[in-house]
């Protein structure tokens, strides 16, 4: 079976920064793609590629042909939640509980993988408190922010997955990789495993009652 475009680019990447990969042996079952081999640590790594749906597909015609698309905007994180799905029994079955693993993901659209997509998917939609005083006292005051609905990542759901990435092409030459690390892990992938050039890495912080945990560098 021959590759992807965006397996043929993670390749590409490690090469560039001299990880060493080994390709996981098809199989009756579905297997993720990649094992990261450093110095007593492998990595299980699955690659997927967000493809253009067809409402986007449309929009994309119609914008060639009179100037205006659709707006294809959807829920935010909603193409990163079906991945996160769609991965995560085939990367729990080869971590067994004992590897750390990344779920790498390529937009061949756009918009689906900035770090606010990739946020709410992990961890819910971000859902305004109100205060709402007895009728006739006043109208509704926002207090703060909190994650709702929608959350893929928590204490019991999605725990062997370590951290979502998404690989980037910011230029004809150079791939970038951005690292979102799940703070529910079983097995966390240890950042130092991945200073490398061309990898970034981030951490959520706390939520409090008045904001929402933000990404961090790390």
């Amino acid at each position: 079976m021959s590759n992807t475009f965006s397996e043929d680019l993670f390749e590409a990447f490690c090469q560039e920064c001299q990880i060493k990969w080994e390709r996981v042996p098809a199989s009756s079952q579905r297997t993720p793609d990649y094992e990261l081999v450093f110095t007593g640590i492998r990595v299980i790594v699955e690659v997927k590629e967000i493809l253009r749906n067809e409402q986007e597909l449309e929009s994309d015609r119609l914008l060639e042909e009179r100037g205006v698309g659709l707006v294809t905007g959807g829920t935010p994180g909603g193409r990163v939640r079906l991945k996160i799905a769609d991965s995560s029994g085939q990367i729990k079955a080869r971590a067994k509980g004992k590897h750390p693993s990344m779920l790498v993901l390529f937009d061949s659209g756009r918009g689906h993988l900035d770090p606010y997509q990739i946020r709410v998917a992990m961890f819910g939609l971000e859902q305004l408190r109100l205060s709402v005083p007895p009728i006739g006292q006043g109208s509704p005051t926002g207090t703060g922010w909190r994650y709702g609905p929608k959350k893929k990542m928590t204490e019991d759901h999605n725990t062997s997955i370590s951290a979502i990435a998404a690989l980037i092409a910011v230029g004809p030459t150079r791939t970038i990789l951005q690292v979102f690390h799940n703070p529910f892990a079983s097995v966390p992938l240890s950042p130092d495993l991945l200073r490398i050039p061309d990898i970034e890495q981030f951490s959520i912080g706390p939520s409090d009652s008045v904001a929402t945990g933000q990404w961090h560098s790390i």
